[in-house]
């Protein structure tokens, strides 16, 4: 009966994800184990929210995805999705949230980051991509493209999204694989 109760009382808790966030029920994507859309937005929009923390985000899209699945199939695009979300854990800060917003859209939003500490998010893209590109295995190589916008206090969520969008089309539409950093909202 204690047995019982232990683990009835332990599946009430918040569940510890990979990334040091705690995430209750319902909020991690079931393939990746990120956060899904909802947490990942609520992760922001607190630390925003409270006048003093300033971060960043960071939209990272899987390129040619779509042709992946065609070619591949499904199983295999779940199988990259989760390769994808592993090399992000792997290789930024255990503090860093990290979220699956869309098919292949993930988000990492980095507390504390300011303008003169964000060229750190480029190699740390780069180191990824490299990973993934030189993966071997079953899998089809993949890259990522990235877009950074930097968030100040007070800022909302939405402006931040809007921001970071604009800075991955342009990485898509230079080619891809890659990421780039908007360092003010003078820029666009």
């Amino acid at each position: 009966m204690k047995k019982l109760l232990r683990h009835l009382l332990a599946a009430r808790e918040p569940q510890e994800r990979a990334g040091g966030r705690v995430y209750g029920p319902g909020e991690r994507d079931a393939l990746t184990g990120a956060a899904n859309k909802n947490a990942f937005m609520r992760i922001v929009e607190k630390a925003l929210a409270d006048g003093q923390t300033q971060g960043c985000l960071v939209l990272v899209d899987v390129d040619h995805m779509r042709e992946i699945n065609e070619q591949h199939g499904s199983g295999t695009g779940d199988r990259i999705l989760q390769a994808v979300a592993a090399a992000l854990r792997d290789n930024f800060r255990a503090v860093d949230a990290i979220g699956r917003l869309e098919e292949d859209l993930f988000g990492l939003w980095i507390e504390g980051m300011t303008a003169e500490r964000v060229g750190g998010i480029r190699r740390r893209i780069a180191v990824v991509n490299d990973k993934l590109l030189h993966a071997g295995g079953e899998l089809p190589t993949v890259t990522l493209s990235a877009g950074v916008a930097l968030g100040e206090p007070g800022e909302c969520y939405q402006d931040l999204y809007i921001q970071a969008g604009k800075v991955l089309r342009r990485v898509k539409e230079g080619g891809r694989c890659g990421c780039e950093i908007q360092m003010s909202r003078k820029t666009d």
